[in-house]
């Protein structure tokens, strides 16, 4: 397993509501998920994931499916 990390900057939040919503439709949608951040100060979502079950382009495509304009990404792969 190796641990990888997006930050992917996306429209204004809505608060703690948009912050529940995109921890529980992550979760459900998109195996390989390690944890989920929101930072509603600078829109970003940050997601760790292990890249033997999902891809960074499949994070991307559930945020947008959530109706998250996505303006940018920025992945971090670790070494383990």
């Amino acid at each position: 397993m190796s641990k990888n990390s997006a930050y992917f900057s996306v429209s204004p939040l809505n608060g703690t509501h948009d912050l529940k919503r995109i921890r529980q439709e992550i979760d459900r949608s998109c195996d390989g998920v390690l944890s989920v951040s929101v930072g509603l100060d600078r829109n970003v979502v940050t997601i760790d994931f292990d890249d033997t079950g999902v891809t960074p382009q499949k994070l991307r495509d559930c945020l947008t499916n959530m109706g998250m304009n996505v303006t940018g990404a920025r992945i971090e792969y670790h070494s383990m």
